[in-house]
């Protein structure tokens, strides 16, 4: 799954390639027009065809262009023109049932991961027991085994073992010289959901040549060679699957104003497949540690055997109460 399938653009980029290696090959051009030599009357009738073929593709510059462009058309050339994409009914709800995903990186979307704890001075670092001592001020409530004690000015981070009362403990005998430090998540990077769909697409192939009407048979010969012998590698490589190829009847092309009365002909070939279609939904942090919190809305004050600096209890004071009371 790759986002929106680029239909036009690799059926471009695999004719183009075809052409360049047939150029290189000439034997794929032979190959290309073997049926005429497997019976000895064809072989012997039109043996002569098959080198005008080779000499009318060593000659002529063959363009593949996308349509619908405004630049003027030379021929021959090959247009490749998007059909109808019309998404399976079947397949339309796939998007919402699935489990893939995707590790993004905070420098790949924009999205820096900001400290758990921001930068503070340390009180100090026992080298013998793992044990550094932060200021009473800096809560470590929510902080856990295996996020990250880092230095901001060089990067250098320290696996946070367990937490004490205003200490934290890492990996014993480390050399910690820094005079800021700060606490960021175990996962530094965001996951987001991949969702899809599959469309049924279709792309139209035009073969355009003039003067005789062979020298379109040949070129329709080419362009159907390179489809057939790239489609796994481009096409279904690149999700078009289940494809099938057609070509039309061969037409007098009507837009060709050319010299002297001479003619030009076009012949289509239809290439219709399925493909996947997916999107990236928006990234979410990856949760490390839930911490409680009870809410109680009273009066009364907190209950005298909890500590309320340690356990997660708070009273909130309804002012509402003594209204109703009154």
């Amino acid at each position: 799954m790759a986002g929106v399938f680029q239909g036009d653009v690799i059926i471009k980029a695999m004719i183009d390639l075809s052409i360049e290696e047939m150029r290189k090959n000439p034997w794929l051009l032979d190959h290309a027009f073997e049926s005429l030599n497997v019976l000895r009357y064809t072989s012997d009738k039109y043996k002569g065809n098959i080198q005008a073929a080779k000499e009318w593709f060593a000659k002529n510059k063959i363009d593949a262009y996308l349509r619908p462009r405004n630049d003027k058309d030379i021929l021959p050339f090959v247009s490749i023109l998007p059909g109808p994409s019309q998404e399976k009914m079947e397949m339309k709800h796939m998007g919402d049932i699935s489990t893939v995903t995707k590790m993004l990186l905070p420098n790949e979307i924009g999205q820096p991961i900001p400290y758990i704890v921001k930068p503070f001075a340390p009180l100090g670092y026992v080298q013998s027991t793992g044990v550094l001592t932060v200021p009473e001020n800096v809560s470590l409530n929510i902080i856990v085994p295996g996020q990250v004690l880092v230095n901001p000015d060089n990067g250098t981070g320290y696996i946070i073992q367990d937490i004490q009362a205003n200490s934290i403990l890492v990996e014993p005998g480390l050399d910690i010289i820094a005079s800021q430090l700060g606490v960021i998540p175990k996962y530094q990077m965001y996951k987001a959901r991949v969702e899809h769909t599959f469309n049924q697409e279709t792309y139209s192939i035009g073969c355009y040549a003039h003067g005789d009407p062979q020298n379109l048979i040949w070129l329709h010969t080419i362009v159907y060679y390179a489809i057939m012998r790239y489609r796994e590698a481009l096409l279904e490589g690149n999700g078009f699957a289940e494809s099938v190829v057609s070509s039309g009847d061969i037409q007098e092309d009507p837009n060709f104003p050319g010299p002297d009365g001479e003619e030009a002909f076009v012949r289509f070939i239809t290439i219709a497949g399925q493909v996947e279609q997916s999107w990236i939904k928006a990234p979410k942090r990856f949760i490390e540690s839930v911490t409680p919190t009870i809410q109680i809305i009273t009066n009364e004050n907190t209950p005298p055997i909890l500590n309320p600096s340690t356990e997660p209890w708070t009273t909130v004071v309804d002012d509402d109460s003594d209204e109703e009371e009154s």
